[in-house]
């Protein structure tokens, strides 16, 4: 693997106060470097443990030609019961999400969004309302943004119910979700935001009237319980207050009782992160990491989370973090940090930690599994992502589990098209 090296890690750390410069440097750098560590017709490498299928095998249908992805690594494609799949198939300017029955081999269209980007699609995702198994996910109906709930009544019917506020996380317990601001997540950030115009949400919305809302999924009301300018006022620090402000990646715990998210706000210095967890009304706001960066995280358990992010006492690492006592201590230290920055997700039993790495300089992308227990890292597989899949386009494996731990999801172009992709690592975990 020619993963970028610590020395190189620390100029790109040292050129964060120069955004502009450091983008330019940055970008130039990985080009030209790729020419002496690209492998011609790599595609990609599996440990001989593991088989890949697309998830159109995986359900028993016929190969797909349209572009087709899950989303974002926070969530699962699987139904509870792993019967079904849902996908993105992109169709024209818009998307079909789409349901995969492994049982009855058959492909639904539930719906469609022009409410998309790559990276998370149309936040497609599986909720419990009810006693019953529904999806939600966002769309535009007469220009305003909100989320589409999709209730099976049976295997051949639907109903679905428009809410005006689009999704971010749905509870686990309960029929609630949280929603944020795309528009402003498109203006700061455009590869997670949506770009079409709507009614109901713009980029400049005022800080006291912009930020989190908790939103009823049987009612369809809201409430705005975190606001922009009540992050500003919280641990305010100068360069703050004329700082453009975002919220983003919200997860509930397992349990629900509270969820987490990322305050992230600009300056001419560039961009800095912190980290907060909350109950779910809002209420108990704690400020979990603040020293510049935060990026990636997720559950462990109840009460702890994974995250990459900085600590001034040890630097850029991956941190256990406790949101009930703030304790925070290094995971994998001296073997996972050599990686960087990934997406993270912890097995449905606690003991494996499933990660993947951005691009390195040959454009190979790794995706390992870290047992938590025996401290050991494990190589799943590696996987070309094309420069034409870049930015706002690019393709992270985002690699999930399934809720039988047997299977891995993944997002990948290493054979030139956007397909999703499961990975049966059973007989490569039941050894350890």
């Amino acid at each position: 693997m020619t993963e970028y090296s610590t020395k190189e890690r620390l100029i790109a750390k040292a050129l964060e106060n120069f955004p502009v410069l450091r983008t330019v440097v940055k970008e130039t750098y990985k080009r030209l470097i790729y020419f002496f560590h690209r492998e011609k017709g790599f595609q990609y490498s599996l440990h001989p443990s593991v088989t890949l299928q697309s998830a159109f095998a995986w359900a028993g249908l016929e190969y797909s030609e349209e572009p087709y992805f899950f989303g974002y690594y926070d969530k699962s494609p699987w139904s509870p019961d792993m019967s079904r799949m849902l996908l993105h198939q992109k169709k024209g300017d818009k998307l079909e999400i789409i349901q995969l029955d492994r049982i009855a081999r058959s492909l639904k269209v539930i719906g469609t969004s022009s409410a998309w980007n790559w990276q998370q699609g149309a936040m497609a995702q599986w909720v419990q309302i009810n006693g019953t198994v529904a999806v939600v996910h966002n769309t535009i109906q007469e220009n305003i943004l909100g989320m589409q709930v999709v209730d099976f009544d049976d295997s051949e019917h639907v109903k679905t119910q428009f809410i005006p506020w689009p999704v971010q996380t749905v509870h686990p317990r309960k029929a609630e979700a949280l929603s944020i601001n795309y528009k402003r997540l498109h203006l700061l950030r455009n590869c997670y935001g949506y770009r079409p115009k709507v009614v109901n949400f713009q980029e400049d919305m005022p800080d006291d009237a912009d930020g989190i809302w908790s939103v009823n999924l049987m009612q369809g009301k809201e409430e705005l319980i975190i606001s922009l300018q009540q992050l500003k006022e919280s641990h305010p620090l100068p360069e703050m207050k004329s700082a453009r402000h975002k919220v983003n990646h919200l997860i509930y715990s397992p349990h629900g009782d509270r969820f987490v998210f990322l305050h992230r706000y600009y300056t001419e210095q560039g961009k800095f992160s912190r980290l907060y967890s909350a109950s779910p009304d809002g209420t108990e706001l704690n400020l979990l990491l603040d020293a510049r960066m935060v990026s990636h995280y997720h559950w462990m358990d109840n009460d702890n989370i994974i995250a990459w992010a900085r600590t001034d006492d040890a630097g850029d690492k991956y941190y256990k973090v406790n949101i009930v006592t703030n304790e925070i201590t290094i995971i994998g230290e001296n073997v996972l940090e050599k990686f960087g920055d990934g997406h993270y997700t912890v097995s449905p039993d606690g003991r494996y930690m499933l990660t993947d790495t951005y691009p390195d300089k040959a454009r190979n992308q790794h995706l390992f599994i870290y047992d938590l227990l025996e401290e050991k890292m494990h190589l799943l597989g590696s996987f070309f992502s094309p420069w034409r899949y870049y930015e706002y386009n690019r393709c992270d494996l985002h690699p999930r589990w399934s809720p039988d731990s047997r299977f891995v999801s993944i997002d990948s172009v290493h054979d030139g098209k956007r397909k999703s992709y499961i990975l049966q690592v059973e007989q490569l975990i039941r050894p350890f």
